[in-house]
């Protein structure tokens, strides 16, 4: 049929072309508007109350006029965002969603997705959106109430948290059963439909089906290279997995009769005999006096403990102290103990005793079995070395406490009972638990605070019970209380360590009485000089007992320790004999003649003086809690506080952080890979690697390592160790995730580890591209969300997960800035890709990085002052970022949760306002300067100078530049808003766009600081300040963490000197009042301090030249570029009428959830992995969850480490997982955003795979232990740690 000559047919296809054209074009129209955003200058909006919900969260009357704004809203994508704009500025996103070549392919846009082995919550999605006629009273509908009215949708259904564990007992890594592929290409799997019940609990109900689903090879065939892993179902299998309730219980405090901070504030740190250095005056030699005439006063008796004290890393490495001199040392000790039948000796460090029997001859490794079985040679403590009780996190101190008991286990089967610390000038309440734990039950310790010593041999308190603040069980036995009789209400509680306190801060000949000369240089007797004779025996002795005897004075048994030996002291034998003799001669005359002295002295070791004490002294023991992290000596008659330590090279700091977590991670995957029976190949390789990795990181909790107390050169030496513990860490966990994610026949590594942060370690560069995959690994115990940043060369690029659903990105600049130039130079070689995933807790998880046509939407918009491009060398000339200028005025960003505002002039925060409740809260951020002191400064020393104590840190980049430099970045994940000033400081605070995530309550703030070259920026101690409308009290009251592992509320005495209110955090710091709290979170050691109400003081970096005579005789000079990340909570506290009862009881400061959640996640980065393209055919688990279900919500794995020997062809069948019941706030509630396991009570054989059994053990797995099958608040009760020894089927 003809129409006016022209066929029907061809009319008909003419139409339909048409309007396929016409609906292409409405189609982009439609998907443009829903894009752009639309904003109009704030100075010409008129708000009126009407146009707002009393309930929006995103109110934008709360912007004002004159402000320079960058505002959000929401866009048609997989989930919501936040995409932020200057607001009187065209975007220039006007371009259609999807390229022309795109919406070609109608058959391929939505690629169809494989389930592999993960369940949903599918019933918990809503219905699509109608783009056109949307259904504004659907929950599901986020309307943006800006003023143009404009509509923004989006489909919140998201893939349930943590439901992607198959439901099965084991994962066969062998079988492929579950996974067919036929001769026409098509994928045989199974898939499971899960249902959730809308219940206080998620109940899975799985029903087994076998379904054939076919996909086009050739359309997207790299895709479906990765199978599903084998998984065993068994049929009607049901789980239940609670989800979070916020029900949590206020720990109390304990009461005691010394409150260590408390008493600290009560001291006079100023006392009038700091001139003479020493508070021994005529009132204690009265009082010495008086008891001597005292017939009720017990006999002296004095232990003498033969000893020594040695390095193991500080002027010289580890390998050189050993072979110079301790390696003599203790071949030396074993001679002379077998020599002399009534010789005694005391060791600490095992780190050297272990290097020593390597080398050493089956019959010498036989006497010093039988001298430690006897009792003759006690080894104290148990670690690895003596570390930095001030500035170690938990990690490290389980780590080097557990690899030094394992090794006396192993080769001595031997348990310390004592523990002896004395080389740390800090001493930390996180120590006596971890000794308790372990089975140590006593403690000598010295070197605290001179007013302390003054106090302790005031009131005779040389020995004390030092108690957990939180700890109230007395129903559980301990040796304390059987030693001592203590019965019902009398008894300590569990954890109690009896502590003594070693008088006038030594632990050598000094420590003998207050006259340190007299100990010093007239009974040390290394030399033959001193000799003690016939003629000269008698007045000799009664020289020395009367020291001894005033020491006796300052306990109230009359019991004393009294050291023989000094640092690196008995390296010769003729040392031994000189010692051994002249103490004997002295010891003999005074046991003769002890009817007339009323003394004994006898040789022993630090058991036998706790022996003495708890048999003739019963009765009282005064109980402390806290600290002694505030240490002072005195120098020139002035108090020398050692706090400048905590801040001293935070690179290192940083570095020995990353290299514990990358132990970490390398440790809980070597150990999966045993579980999981996928260890093959060269077994040995890997146990040799692993156990020289633990021996230097554990050597490297030393304490001059980690308070950065190192000689320039020696800091090149632990750079280098650091890097190769690094390398054979990644080269393990590379391993490691190539057996779990490969068949089992394959035993090649096919994956490479990927690290990238600025100023630390990095792996080889590595600059995604489309085609590549990576594994990202999460080994924190719980689901995160985190921000990933990758290189690229290509921009086009976008990012999919192993269930091929698109993942958010943002394509931000590359950018450096040119000093010379005072510009921000943004390179045109390279990209940033950054990203958010969401990873289930010990998941291994694949992600693809493939091609686009279109960033439109993930560009991110720049607006930059002082900034320049790259000249284009061979990069992508098709892409350039739209780079507009900041506009005049304070500087707004924003996000669902905060609105910040920066001020104009400096570039730094100063108002946050919160959109919930609309509360506006000052936070004004600002950096500064101490200006040291030229005395009592140094490495280890912090002085301000005290008539000109802070300095303008800013004048010089205000002389040398001539602009502010200024850089915001804000599209679909982050904003970033950076300020310059010159090399000295890059800031840049970061927000989240994400919503319904914990991320989007963080503020991230990044200080980038570079001293430069050494003499620029001398004496200059810098800061970060935080001031805020917080009262929390005056003096002021500060929360900060003991080593992570719990939390000590001090107070402030501003009228001291700002060094003597000078404090350590490891992890985080809160200050709060009634109605809200700031938690400042860091992610390594840093001094703080405040000096007003409100204010928090973060010390970042620090430049002495000066020598403070400690040791090091040199300057603190090579301070390098340092990259200091911390994140800020403003949080709301609850106000419970029903617990306004308990609330008024004392109770302990807890941090909340989520700020644990943000320590922990920084403590523990993700791994990330690339595949080599290659070798892309051995990757089989495109999704791997390495455990079963979820532990609970307060619950964290600190390590799960393998019971591994070196040298070991057969695999070890143990391992030790350590955990800790993380206590949080029950004043700050987070259940919407965490999704986790709210059961107190969990069994570790229905967590992970292939168990055989599970014992409780000691914290340093030493112990046989007990059977434990379910574990519960009595067993593992808040705040502690448990050990739990794993076999394995």
């Amino acid at each position: 049929m003809r129409v006016n000559g022209t066929p029907v047919i061809e009319i008909l296809v003419f139409l339909l072309i048409c309007d396929a054209f016409c609906y292409e074009k409405t189609l982009r129209k439609i998907v443009r508007n829903q894009s752009k955003m639309i904003q109009t200058p704030f100075s010409d909006t008129k708000y009126t109350t009407n146009n707002y919900s009393q309930s929006s969260h995103l109110r934008d009357f709360l912007m004002f006029p004159g402000y320079t704004q960058v505002k959000g809203g929401v866009h048609k994508m997989q989930r919501p965002r936040v995409s932020t704009i200057l607001s009187s500025v065209e975007t220039g996103r006007s371009k259609a969603t999807y390229s022309k070549m795109k919406l070609s392919k109608n058959g391929h846009q939505n690629e169809l997705r494989l389930a592999r082995d993960t369940f949903y919550n599918t019933s918990d999605l809503p219905s699509k959106t109608n783009v056109l006629f949307p259904d504004y009273t659907s929950p599901y509908i986020i309307t943006n109430m800006s003023n143009s009215g404009e509509i923004l949708l989006e489909e919140i259904g998201q893939i349930p948290p943590l439901n992607n564990f198959p439901l099965t007992n084991t994962v066969n890594m062998k079988s492929d059963a579950n996974v067919l592929i036929d001769n026409n290409n098509s994928v045989l799997q199974n898939v499971y439909e899960v249902q959730y019940t809308k219940q206080s609990s998620k109940k899975f109900d799985i029903n087994a089906s076998l379904a054939v689903t076919e996909y086009d090879i050739d359309q997207d065939k790299a895709d479906f290279l990765i199978e599903e892993p084998s998984i065993q179902m068994h049929l009607n299998q049901t789980q239940n997995i609670p989800i979070l309730t916020y029900n949590c219980k206020n720990l109390l405090q304990q009461r005691v009769d010394i409150d260590a901070q408390e008493k600290l504030l009560e001291f006079d740190i100023e006392p009038p005999w700091i001139v003479k250095k020493h508070f021994w005056n005529k009132i204690y030699d009265n009082r010495y006096e008086s008891l001597m005439r005292n017939p009720n006063w017990p006999p002296l008796k004095v232990i003498l403990i033969p000893r020594t004290h040695v390095d193991t890393v500080w002027k010289k490495p580890f390998h050189v102290y050993h072979e110079e001199t301790v390696h003599k040392i203790i071949t030396n000790m074993i001679k002379k103990l077998q020599f002399y039948s009534n010789l005694t000796f005391t060791w600490n460090e095992v780190s050297h005793l272990s290097q020593w029997w390597k080398f050493a001859s089956q019959k010498r490794r036989v006497n010093l079995r039988r001298l430690v079985r006897e009792g003759r040679l006690e080894i104290t403590t148990g670690g690895w070395v003596e570390t930095d009780e001030a500035t170690s996190n938990l990690f490290g101190i389980l780590h080097q406490f557990t690899e030094g008991h394992q090794w006396l286990h192993r080769f001595l089967k031997y348990k310390p009972n004592v523990a002896w610390l004395t080389n740390s000038v800090t001493h930390s309440p996180s120590f006596p638990y971890i000794l308790s734990a372990s089975g140590i039950s006593y403690l000598v310790f010295t070197n605290i605070h001179f007013s302390w010593e003054q106090f302790f041999a005031e009131y005779q308190y040389s020995d004390f019970m030092w108690l957990q603040n939180w700890d109230h069980d007395k129903s559980t036995e301990n040796a304390i209380n059987e030693v001592l009789n203590r019965i019902g209400k009398d008894r300590y509680p569990k954890h109690t360590v009896l502590t003594h306190y070693l008088q006038f801060n030594s632990d050598g000949f000094e420590a003998c009485g207050p006259h340190k000369h007299i100990c010093n240089d007239e009974f040390n007797f290394a030399n033959k000089i001193l000799d003690i004779n016939t003629y000269n025996v008698k007045r000799k002795s009664e020289r020395l007992l009367e020291q001894y005897s005033k020491t006796g004075t300052t306990s109230p048994h009359n019991i004393i320790i009294a050291p023989i030996g000094n640092p690196f002291h008995f390296s010769t034998q003729t040392e031994f004999d000189y010692q051994y003799n002249n103490y004997l001669r002295i010891s003999d005359f005074i046991n003769t003649n002890q009817n007339i002295y009323k003394a004994t002295v006898e040789f022993g070791t630090p058991i036998n003086y706790f022996a003495a004490i708890t048999e003739r002294h019963k009765s009282y023991y005064p109980t402390l809690k806290g600290d002694f992290l505030n240490f002072a000596d005195i120098q020139d008659t002035n108090a020398a506080y050692w706090t400048g330590y905590f801040t001293t090279r935070p690179i290192l700091k940083i570095l020995l952080r990353r290299l514990q977590a990358t132990l970490r991670s390398t440790e809980i995957l070597f150990t999966f890979t045993l579980n999981l029976n996928a260890l093959r190949g060269n077994v040995s390789e890997m146990f040799e690697k692993l156990a020289n990795v633990r021996e230097i990181v554990a050597r490297l909790q030393d304490r001059n390592v980690l308070s950065g107390t190192l000689p320039a050169n020696m800091v090149r030496y632990i750079q280098n160790q650091i890097l190769t513990a690094v390398k054979d860490c990644w080269y393990i966990q590379e391993y490691s995730i190539s057996l779990l994610t490969s068949k089992s026949d394959n035993n090649e590594k096919y994956i490479f580890k990927y690290v990238y942060r600025d100023g630390e370690f990095i792996s080889p560069f590595k600059s995604v591209a489309p085609g590549d995959y990576l594994y990202v690994f999460n080994s924190y115990s719980h689901e995160r969300s985190e921000l990933v940043e990758l290189i690229t060369r290509n921009p086009n690029i976008r990012v999919v997960d192993h269930n091929k659903k698109d993942i958010m990105i943002q394509i931000n600049p590359f950018w450096k800035y040119n000093s010379d130039r005072n510009v921000i130079q943004i390179s045109k070689q390279f990209y940033k890709i950054i990203f958010v995933i969401k990873v289930p807790p010990m998941t291994i998880e694949l992600f693809k990085v493939k091609e686009t046509y279109d960033v439109t939407l993930s560009t991110s918009t720049v607006y930059c002052m002082m900034c320049a491009e790259e000249p284009l060398n061979g990069g992508n000339s098709n892409f350039q970022f739209s780079i507009q200028p900041v506009e005049t005025g304070d500087i707004q960003i924003e996000n669902y949760k905060f609105r910040l505002i920066f001020d104009e002039m400096t570039g730094f925060l100063k108002t946050v306002i919160e959109k919930e409740n609309y509360r506006e809260k000052q936070i004004l951020m600002n950096y500064g300067a101490f200006k040291s002191s030229d005395t009592h400064s140094g490495l280890f020393l912090f002085k301000a100078n005290t008539s000109n104590p802070l300095s303008n840190i800013f004048e010089n980049p205000k002389k040398v530049t001539n602009a502010k430099v200024m850089l915001i970045t804000s599209g679909n994940v982050a904003t970033d808003f950076v300020s310059i000033y010159g090399r000295l400081l890059q800031h840049t605070v970061q927000i989240y766009n994400i919503a319904n995530s914990p991320l989007t309550n963080v503020i991230r703030v990044d200080s980038k600081v570079d001293y430069e070259a050494s003499p620029k920026n001398r004496e200059l101690e810098m800061f970060m300040s935080i001031q805020t409308d917080i009262s929390n009290g005056n003096p002021p009251e500060i929360v900060i963490d003991n080593n992570g592992f719990q939390y000590t509320p001090r107070k402030l005495n501003l009228s001291r000197p700002v060094e003597s209110n000078m404090i350590v955090m490891t992890s985080m710091a809160f200050i709060q009042d009634e109605t809200c709290r700031l938690t400042f979170i860091t992610d390594h050691a840093q001094g703080v301090t405040a000096l007003q109400e409100g204010q928090i003081v973060v010390m970042l970096d620090r430049r002495v030249l000066f020598n403070d005579g400690r040791g090091i005789d040199e300057g603190l000079a090579d301070s390098s570029s340092t990259n200091h990340v911390h994140y800020i909570l403003l949080e709301n506290l609850i106000h419970d009428e029903s617990k306004n009862k308990q609330l008024s009881k004392p109770i302990i400061s807890m941090p909340s959830i989520l700020a644990i959640h943000l320590v922990n996640t920084l403590n523990y980065p993700l791994d990330i992995f690339f595949i080599d393209r290659n070798l892309f055919d051995l990757c089989y688990y495109a999704f791997l969850p390495l455990i079963q279900s979820t532990f609970a919500c307060d619950v964290t794995v600190i390590n799960f480490r393998t019971l591994s020997k070196r040298l070991s062809t057969s695999l070890p069948i143990t391992a030790l997982i350590t955990l800790h019941r993380q206590s949080y706030s029950c004043q700050i509630s987070y259940s919407d955003l965490f999704h986790c396991n709210s059961d107190v009570s969990f069994n570790l054989e229905q967590i992970l795979q292939n168990v055989k059994n599970v014992y409780q053990t000691n914290l340093v797995g030493t112990s046989d232990g007990v059977p434990m099958s379910n574990i519960n608040l009595i067993n593992f009760p808040a705040m502690e740690l448990i050990t739990l020894k794993v076999k394995f089927r």
